[in-house]
């Protein structure tokens, strides 16, 4: 995982605003003392969820929609009073059960900027993932990119479920028939400028995400972090925030990029051979269960 200090009052306010607003629609844990166990319990004023889901959705949306609108007005920036030299970090939040679109939004316009700054003048993009799950909104828009892109997944051995039992022992394998599919996508377009990269280091897992991006330039001006994966799951299902850091200083750019470089120093290409022969050495069921699982991790 990546983490990152951010020393201002009014940014960790936000997100104590933001938690304490989702805690108003979440369940309590109450203990159970005729059992010994514990029983969940919605707050009085808002509806169950397992009773009335629309009623709850609408109840969470408009506590929710109020908090960001609220947050907007009180952290705005107006542009006249932000320098080259500043950084800005700019919050988001998904929560497509609960109609907030926030963050799906906000990377559809970072897809857009990129592209468009690319046709003119050159983009190299970083996307890190812990597993190779894309949406597909986000396949084609890094497939129509005009920017560089190299993708950085967890390899077989570095993935979480390498050494689990069962059913899950086949996970590092299905991200491997996924990364292989999407390099075919990106060969039968031609496009060699991108490349997926695989971490690989003994004893260790990877669970890092995050965005690092290069506007024709040595180093980075712009860097994504948070919880999503940028998978169906993130976009449609999870609860997640993240945050865009503009890298005002070169000071902190150069910092990020050396974040970006430590994280590649224990990566290598995988190519499209190898991933072929990963994809014809998995079981033929999972080939065929990949569309319902892949809405599920």
């Amino acid at each position: 995982d990546r983490y990152m200090r951010i020393p201002d009052r009014q940014f960790t306010d936000y997100f104590a605003g933001l938690i304490a607003t989702i805690s108003q629609f979440s369940f309590r844990v109450l203990a159970d003392d005729r059992a010994s166990r514990y029983r969940l319990q919605m707050a009085p004023s808002v509806a169950d969820p397992t009773r009335e889901p629309r009623a709850f959705i609408r109840e969470a949306n408009e506590r929710m929609a109020e908090f960001l609108q609220r947050a907007e007005l009180e952290h705005a920036v107006e542009a006249g009073a932000v320098s080259e030299h500043d950084t800005l970090a700019i919050p988001t939040v998904q929560m497509r059960q609960l109609g907030i679109t926030q963050d799906e939004a906000h990377m559809a316009e970072f897809f857009d900027l990129v592209n468009t700054f690319a046709r003119s003048h050159g983009c190299r993009s970083l996307m890190a993932s812990a597993y190779f799950n894309f949406s597909d909104q986000y396949k084609r828009s890094v497939l129509d990119s005009a920017s560089r892109w190299d993708l950085l997944v967890a390899s077989p051995q570095a993935n979480g479920f390498y050494t689990a039992k069962g059913i899950s022992q086949f996970i590092p394998d299905m991200y491997s028939i996924i990364e292989h599919e999407f390099v075919r996508a990106a060969s039968a377009r031609a496009r060699g400028d991108i490349s997926i990269e695989e971490y690989a280091r003994a004893g260790w897992t990877f669970h890092g995400k995050g965005v690092w991006c290069y506007l024709n330039q040595k180093l980075p001006q712009l860097t994504m972090i948070g919880s999503p994966n940028y998978g169906y799951r993130s976009i449609y299902r999870d609860l997640e925030a993240q945050v865009t850091v503009i890298l005002g200083s070169a000071q902190l750019q150069t910092d990020i990029h050396q974040e970006a470089l430590g994280l590649l120093s224990h990566s290598k290409i995988v190519s499209q051979d190898e991933l072929q022969q990963r994809a014809r050495g998995s079981p033929l069921w999972l080939h065929g269960l990949k569309p319902f699982i892949m809405k599920k991790m």
